[in-house]
């Protein structure tokens, strides 16, 4: 497995430029001079999936759909954790991020909710930032396949930026591992390892 995860690594290039995601919602001017908040910005990953053989099994086109869901899940999973605790206006502005943690299962639930500061833009994002914009978004997820040709285990590592503009501006980094298991019929992050490397900026 630390061989698979250090392929991956390769795999993702650095955060230079914009990559994988949307327009991000800023906040508005309405017409009786009240700003709105701001929505939450568009974004999407780019992805990509490697196969991990643990037997020399034909994969069939039936198989190959099962892996394609599969993947498909660690991603969905994993967005929405990026979404809910860096880019929703409605968590980062009052610094709670209790609906980021549903993709996480039993024990690494509760640790990514002890972890929040790291997995999140933090507790005290919203009196530090007025907006916060997906910059660059890159996940590669590797599916361990058992001797059967179905997925067991799947192991996505993810590189996450963003621009954090306002009285203290950032551009915040992110750089995850994360292993998925199936757990009452969904995939679920079972374990991770995430490092962040924040960066501060001159205001403007």
């Amino acid at each position: 497995m630390v061989l698979a995860v250090g392929a991956i690594v390769v795999l993702l290039r650095d955060d230079g430029s914009p990559s994988g995601t949307g327009a991000a919602g800023r906040a508005t001017q309405r017409s009786d001079g009240d700003v709105a908040a701001p929505g939450v910005p568009a974004f999407r990953f780019e992805s990509a999936r490697r196969l991990v053989r643990t037997m020399n099994v034909r994969i069939g086109r039936r198989d190959r759909r099962t892996i394609d869901r599969a993947s498909a899940s660690a991603v969905s999973v994993l967005t929405d954790l990026y979404v809910k605790g860096f880019l929703d206006p409605a968590n980062w502005t009052e610094g709670t991020y209790d609906d980021a943690f549903r993709g996480f299962a039993g024990d690494a639930r509760r640790e990514a909710a002890a972890r929040a500061a790291l997995l999140t833009a933090g507790p005290n994002a919203g009196s530090r930032y007025e907006a916060i914009e997906p910059r660059v978004g890159r996940i590669v997820t590797r599916v361990l396949l058992d001797r059967e040709g179905r997925p067991a285990l799947l192991m996505s590592v993810v590189r996450f930026s963003a621009t954090a503009t306002g009285e203290r501006p950032a551009t915040l980094r992110s750089f995850g591992e994360f292993f998925l298991e199936r757990r009452g019929g969904s995939w679920k992050i079972v374990s991770f390892h995430v490092t962040r490397r924040d960066a501060a900026e001159e205001a403007a």
